[in-house]
């Protein structure tokens, strides 16, 4: 086999893991879908929140239509999406239906639903990989391979170190745009920013589009071409004496392999709680809210956390609570 069969099978493996996780209850029809949601689902919808529920269904039931008829309607079944199958609460019950439409025994039924459950995951899998290939060769002309990020709460004013390691998608690639949010916790205007480069290029512009949106144009030292990497390093600085957001995050807008990101608080003024932050909508971490991921400061006052395969959009990071 393969790196790449591998790669390809391991992913078809967690994308029939959340399926299975998802069709448990009403499933698509739940009241806490985007809980219940994994992260290669919520890919596949790429939806804000308050569409999430149609445009899972109507991905779901695009991927669905490759399969044979009695497989698409396995699907249906377990995963409520439609007709008498949606009004049903329980796998189970749905599973009862399933088995009389085909005119089998229950545990037929249930054989189907895996059967079905296996190819749909293949299906979006291969799905998600075309997509991805075009996000290789988006117009920016590169992709994230690895953020490494620390951010120090105990220097005199809260700084931010990251190492971003990128790969070229296009050849003579010149220069490389670095984003920074920093929003305040109460939803005015963050803290203003001082930025510079630590190694591997040269700031030669800073913008702020809007409000609590800063982007560093970086230049490289010499051009790239496709399929070349480069590292370089970015320290950003609060620079006044606004408050910054209680919560540490990158919300991919490009393609993002891995995340290693380190916090190390000030030892006269340890939080009353940190969590991780996993692929979470504006929605969900806009409030501190204390949840089962929590992280315990070292005895030097640093939480660590690790990230990969981030989806476009979501959060990923560390919140705490002062």
């Amino acid at each position: 086999m393969t790196a790449n069969q591998s790669e390809t099978e391991s992913l078809i493996e967690l994308i029939e893991a959340e399926l299975q996780s998802l069709h448990k209850g009403r499933a698509i029809q739940s009241s806490d879908l985007r809980q219940r949601v994994g992260k290669h689902l919520l890919e596949l919808a790429d939806a804000e929140p308050a569409n999430l529920r149609e445009a899972l269904k109507v991905q779901l039931n695009g991927c669905a239509a490759q399969l044979p008829a009695d497989l698409r309607l396995a699907v249906t079944a377990s995963l409520a999406l439609s007709g008498q199958a949606k009004e049903m609460p329980h796998l189970d019950q749905r599973v009862q239906w399933l088995s009389e439409q085909l005119g089998r025994e229950f545990r037929t039924g249930k054989r189907r639903v895996r059967e079905a459950e296996r190819l749909l995951a293949e299906q979006i899998a291969g799905e998600l990989q075309r997509r991805r290939s075009q996000i290789l060769a988006g117009p920016q002309g590169w992709y994230l391979a690895e953020v490494r990020a620390l951010l120090r709460l105990d220097t005199p004013v809260p700084e931010s170190i990251q190492h971003r390691r990128i790969v070229a998608t296009r050849d003579d690639l010149r220069e490389v745009m670095a984003w920074v949010d920093v929003p305040s916790n109460n939803g005015g205007t963050g803290p203003a920013l001082s930025a510079e480069v630590l190694h591997g290029g040269r700031l030669v512009r800073r913008e702020q589009p809007f409000g609590n949106r800063y982007q560093y144009i970086v230049q490289l030292p010499a051009p790239l071409q496709a399929g070349q990497e480069h590292e370089y390093a970015l320290i950003a600085r609060v620079a006044d004496d606004k408050p910054m957001s209680s919560r540490y995050l990158l919300t991919p807008e490009y393609r993002c392999d891995t995340l290693d990101l380190k916090i190390r608080f000030h030892p006269d003024r340890p939080p009353q709680w940190v969590r991780r932050l996993a692929g979470e909508t504006v929605r969900m971490y806009e409030q501190p809210r204390k949840t089962g991921d929590l992280l315990v400061p070292d005895a030097a006052g640093e939480v660590h956390a690790q990230f990969s395969d981030l989806v476009m959009y979501l959060g990923y990071g560390i919140q705490w609570q002062p």
